[in-house]
């Protein structure tokens, strides 16, 4: 499967853009893996490192070449991206065949907490990403201003003023990962809501998951399929969505209804990992 690295410009662990950057990796179609990429550890760019720093390096370096594509969020300080975030583009921009990032499409979003958005830092990571070799995909004018007002209780981005540009985004990014038209891409789409999640088709609802969501928990309740569209994996469609959540959020999974259980079973190895 092809890979999207999801990458937010900031060490603050409560940063909007970590939150939102999670809730991005929710809207990619569940052909397309997500990763996570921490940048938390990263020394600064020097000849001079330690043998763990180079480990450090030689670590995010690979992981940024495993990628097929990437999502890129920046918080703005000073009109410009953090220091931590030009950092961790100009490490993986040297290797010994050149920019790890070159040639792979990208999203690229700003984040602010007053009316602009993040407009000067996505402006400026726009031009490094162009100058480093990735591919920008439309639409590419994401400022997300007053951000702290865009989230759920459960840190889930559901204002429905914003939730379309970034779901067309996040298509267009997969489409460009998968070479597929974004007609295709956009075949199942998913709605998520505080306690519920929908399978769409053709905006209908073909398929639901309903959740109870607590301190570090998932608590699946139950997984429905419409019976006129049953036995075109919808269920297991859902149960994907419901895991990336997991693993995107640092969710435990409690698998509450018959279906979930038997899903689990037939899948040890996540079991053991998100699982109680």
């Amino acid at each position: 499967m092809k890979r999207i690295g999801l990458l937010a410009g900031s060490l603050r662990a409560e940063s909007y853009a970590r939150k939102v950057v999670r809730n991005l990796g929710l809207l990619v179609p569940n052909t397309v893996l997500v990763e996570p990429i921490s940048i938390d550890h990263l020394p600064l760019l020097s000849d001079r490192l330690s043998e763990q720093e180079q480990a450090a390096c030689r670590d995010f370096k690979d992981q940024i070449q495993r990628m097929d594509g990437y999502c890129l969020v920046t918080p703005e300080i000073n009109r410009g991206i953090p220091g931590c975030l030009k950092n961790a583009l100009d490490m993986a921009s040297v290797s010994d065949t050149g920019s790890l990032w070159a040639q792979k499409p990208v999203v690229i979003a700003s984040v602010s907490t007053g009316e602009l958005g993040g407009l000067s830092a996505s402006q400026q990571l726009k031009q490094l990403a162009l100058v480093l070799g990735m591919q920008p995909v439309q639409p590419t004018e994401l400022y997300l201003s007053c951000v702290q007002q865009l989230f759920d209780a459960h840190e889930l981005l559901t204002d429905e003023t914003v939730l379309p540009l970034l779901r067309s985004a996040m298509m267009n990014l997969s489409a460009a990962v998968e070479q597929v038209t974004t007609t295709e891409m956009e075949a199942l789409t998913f709605k998520i809501g505080a306690d519920k999640l929908c399978l769409m088709q053709d905006n209908q609802s073909v398929a639901q998951a309903t959740f109870e969501w607590s301190t570090g928990l998932l608590v699946i309740q139950s997984i429905t399929v419409d019976p006129a569209q049953q036995h075109q994996g919808f269920a297991s469609q859902l149960m994907l969505k419901l895991i990336m959540m997991a693993r995107l959020f640092h969710l435990r999974i409690v698998a509450g209804c018959s279906y979930s259980q038997w899903f689990f079973k037939q899948h040890p190895a996540i079991q053991k990992a998100l699982c109680l």
